[in-house]
């Protein structure tokens, strides 16, 4: 009777010492925020709740990003201590499964050709070749299989999906939130502008984000903020293995909470970041859009310009029909109705025909564009207005002369004057202002010109010229430039 009590005690002891069971967590529900970058990059920030023991315990984060940064994973919460860390990069697929069967029996399955009937034998994996497994079978070695294998179970330490697996040191019992903070590749995002033109001054502006997930897991009900800027990111060499174990980063005392409310753009370390109002769920391999920003009635000017192709001092000296670009202005402010921080994407122009069917008009990049920019967007060229000139004119004269010592030459300083003329065909309905801007050599000088103009820059100079309807205008100046000659006698 006494050994049968001493027995059940040490049976009593020996289970209440047992290890305990490794925990899997699960997502909580709307515990999962995304933090998306421009650089195909995310942070994932994923609440986990857990009833844990005093003491050690293991747990399974299931269910992360196969395209993890394992190396950025960072596991915080009250009262809580991380050990140890391991990302098992293991995961079901033929050839893992080939891989850790290797030295074990298998079932190899040949059909045959004559009734199509499967035949199913009993075979060692001797190795691999390539892809391509040797057996041992009851008739020899086969080293061109061409059957399938069937196993009898799961290898330990395989899963359908990637885990990250802790150690963790808890110093009360009870119920807890386990953060799980990492970067992920695989996740991007884009701006696409669709801008609908209303009339010859305000347009409507919608802003869509494209949200590509490709990180290898779906992400339900996430609360999701986007990123804009070009950031910094450091990539570091995956080591491709079964596990690997790493130390904890840094600890946090608290958890970021975010707001589902809808958001202006704010401002985050100089880049900006957007908040989307509702959660979303993005599936793996799948783009997602959303509404981003909308704003009607934005004012813009529509600008045609033209760069003449007169290059003084050189034989090009006359041009026919060439056609003016056509350039959309808008500023970014409150004033324009806009005054928002746009991150970069494609802007697509629409605008309905006279029938009223909507028509695509162009498309052009946006930059990167804060408030208080000016927002300049080239569509294409103009058909109905080309622009023609000419040098009508040229002269010259002796400036200065200076003679060489070493023969009976001398250089030459020469003010040559030019007169030239740009005409403006407006075959358009409506009256137009054409820009038109002329290169310079450095320390030309306008004598003269009909239509007044202004110096951008030491060796360019532009008109605005005004174009009325159906009809043609001519801008016309006279220009000085210093020129060089050597004369010998």
């Amino acid at each position: 009777m006494r050994a049968w009590i001493l027995g059940l005690s040490l049976s009593t002891a020996l289970i209440g010492t047992a290890a305990a069971e490794p925990l899997v967590l699960a997502t909580g529900d709307n515990n999962l925020s995304l933090s998306i970058y421009n650089q195909n990059v995310a942070l994932v920030k994923d609440i986990r709740p857990a009833n844990l023991h005093s003491g050690v315990n293991e747990v399974i984060f299931d269910g992360v990003a196969k395209k993890i940064q394992s190396e950025t994973a960072i596991i915080f919460g009250e009262g809580i201590k991380v050990r140890e860390q391991n990302y098992s990069y293991n995961l079901m697929s033929y050839t893992n499964f080939l891989t850790q069967y290797i030295g074990q029996e298998v079932t190899a399955v040949r059909t045959d050709p004559e009734d199509g009937e499967d035949r199913y034998e009993k075979a060692l994996l001797l190795g691999l070749n390539g892809s391509q497994p040797i057996l041992q079978t009851a008739k020899g070695i086969d080293a061109e299989f061409p059957g399938r294998i069937m196993f009898d179970k799961v290898p330990a330490g395989m899963s359908n999906k990637p885990t990250l697996t802790a150690k963790i040191d808890v110093n009360r019992a009870g119920p807890k939130n386990l953060n799980l903070a990492y970067l992920t590749d695989g996740l991007n995002w884009k701006t696409d502008y669709v801008l609908n033109i209303a009339d010859r001054e305000k347009l409507n502006l919608t802003g869509w984000v494209t949200i590509t997930n490709e990180s290898g897991v779906d992400y339900e009900n996430a609360k999701i903020q986007l990123i804009a800027g070009d950031i910094n990111v450091v990539r570091t060499p995956r080591i491709m293995a079964r596990g690997i174990m790493f130390n904890a980063m840094k600890a946090m005392d608290e958890v970021e909470e975010i707001s589902n409310s809808v958001a202006e753009p704010e401002s985050l370390n100089s880049y900006e970041l957007y908040t989307l109002p509702a959660t979303a769920t993005l599936t793996n391999h799948q783009s997602k859009q959303i509404a981003l920003i909308e704003r009607n009635d934005v004012a813009y000017k529509k600008e045609f310009t033209l760069h003449s192709p007169i290059y003084f001092h050189s034989m090009q000296d006359e041009f026919e029909k060439h056609h003016p670009d056509i350039t959309y202005v808008m500023e970014n402010t409150t004033a324009a109705n806009l005054g928002i921080s746009l991150p970069g994407g494609t802007a697509r122009f629409y605008q309905n025909d006279k029938s009223g069917n909507l028509q695509f008009i162009g498309s052009a990049h946006i930059a990167n564009t804060s408030k208080e920019d000016t927002i300049r967007l080239n569509l294409g060229r103009a058909f109905n207005i080309s622009v023609s000139g000419k040098v009508e004119k040229v002269s010259e004269k002796e400036v200065s002369r200076t003679k060489r010592q070493e023969n009976s030459c001398y250089d030459l300083k020469l003010m040559k004057t030019y007169t030239a003329s740009i005409t403006i065909n407006n075959a358009e309905d409506v009256d137009n202002e054409v820009i038109v801007k002329q290169n310079f050599p450095q320390g030309y000088s306008i004598v003269k010109e009909n239509v007044k103009g202004e110096k951008v820059n030491v060796s360019n100079y532009s008109w605005k010229v005004k174009a009325p309807k159906d009809s043609k205008v001519t801008l016309i100046y006279t220009v000085d430039i210093p020129d060089s000659s050597r004369l010998c006698l």
